[in-house]
């Protein structure tokens, strides 16, 4: 029975003491910040590029400001999860109604991918 006891002590003020580091921890961590943001939109409203690189506008809400993003060739460009070369996403585009996600990094507004929706 002593065992136990000693045991559950021990085992209690290993976990006090991790809480107390956890909590000093709190205020020097430093925090992740991701620069990426979505533009929701559907494959009738993708401005069609003829290559890659170039540039699309869009707007990130019905009440916001236009955006014009440059596709660059460290774009990425999928159909679903399957990654896809712009022209394969660009044929599937044109003869689907699909929705689409255009990623950008919002401090140089270069998009680093579009994810279409494959109906699944």
């Amino acid at each position: 029975m002593l065992n136990k006891v000693t045991f559950a002590l021990l085992l209690a003020a290993g976990l006090l003491t991790n809480a107390a580091f956890a909590a000093e921890d709190d205020g020097e961590a430093s925090r992740m910040y991701s620069s990426e943001r979505p533009i929701e939109t559907n494959t009738f409203e993708l401005p069609a590029l003829r290559a890659v690189p170039g540039a699309i506008t869009l707007r990130p809400c019905d009440q916001c400001s236009a955006v014009t993003l440059s596709i660059t060739t460290s774009s990425q460009f999928f159909l679903g999860r399957k990654p896809v070369a712009y022209a394969d996403l660009k044929a599937f585009a044109q003869r689907s109604s699909a929705n689409v996600v255009v990623f950008y990094d919002s401090k140089t507004n270069a998009v680093t991918r579009i994810v279409v929706g494959d109906g699944r």
